[in-house]
């Protein structure tokens, strides 16, 4: 039986299509040299009858390198829910995962997770110190940041959504994520304060969008708040005592 990796890294790669190369490769080329065992999974799950490529790109890219595996099927939720695809195969003892869109630089990823490892915490999470993404998100952000001190008292951690985010495995395990759409990220953080985890910071560069177009626009600022509202009142679906969202456990292929 092979031997479980120490690292499981998670990248979401929706739509990214042919430009996941430049997301994947030197992500690939960056764990190769740093950490012994390691496994780099690529989440392309997709909307039937989107005529999306990134399915391809991703099987084609794992046939030529080393320790990459593919979860590809088609899609039953948004950003929380292929997160969840790809740490559901996961095997290492430490998580990280980050979007495939190239605004994070690749490398970052192991920066988070050396410095969960050596810090010994629970999570690590990038924070966005450097910004190019233009000053309206800039500016959006600032307001989501100030809405979750006022409301959840997340003084001391900025940028709930930055990334990359790096698990222990206990962690995860402890977590029970649930979120299905963008909200997941914030999951993450108010789950793992209200268990008493251990989170620490790690400034990252943020970049302008490397693939046209963008995921997030006036929708899911009203999802954001929607979730915000729900679980200060205590009725967000993820807390639920015994609930889960639907996940893709029992029927998610994976496969180099």
């Amino acid at each position: 039986m092979r031997e479980a990796p120490e690292l499981s890294v998670v990248v979401l790669c929706y739509r990214a299509e042919e430009r996941l190369r430049e997301v994947v490769f030197p992500l690939h080329q960056s764990l190769e040299p740093a950490v012994a065992r390691y496994e780099l999974i690529l989440v392309a799950n997709f909307w039937p009858g989107s005529g999306d490529r990134t399915p391809a790109q991703a099987k084609a890219f794992a046939r030529e390198h080393a320790h990459v595996r593919v979860v590809a099927r088609p899609k039953a939720g948004g950003m929380g829910w292929d997160l969840r695809a790809g740490l559901e195969v996961a095997r290492g003892d430490y998580l990280v995962y980050l979007d495939g869109d190239g605004q994070v630089p690749p490398e970052s990823a192991l920066t988070v997770f050396e410095r969960l490892r050596s810090t010994g915490a629970d999570v690590a999470k990038g924070r966005r110190h450097l910004r190019e993404d233009g000053s309206v998100r800039t500016l959006t952000s600032f307001g989501y940041n100030l809405l979750f001190r006022l409301f959840f008292g997340t003084g001391g951690l900025w940028d709930i959504n930055g990334q990359p985010k790096a698990l222990t495995r206990g962690a995860y395990e402890r977590l029970g994520l649930r979120t299905d759409d963008w909200f997941t990220d914030a999951e993450i953080v108010l789950k793992a304060k209200a268990l008493g985890l251990e989170i620490v910071e790690v400034p990252v560069r943020f970049r302008p969008r490397r693939i046209p177009g963008s995921n997030v626009g006036l929708g899911t600022v009203w999802e954001f708040l929607l979730n915000i509202v729900r679980w200060r009142l205590g009725l967000h679906p993820a807390l639920t005592p015994g609930a889960r969202a639907r996940g893709p456990r029992a029927t998610a292929r994976v496969g180099r």
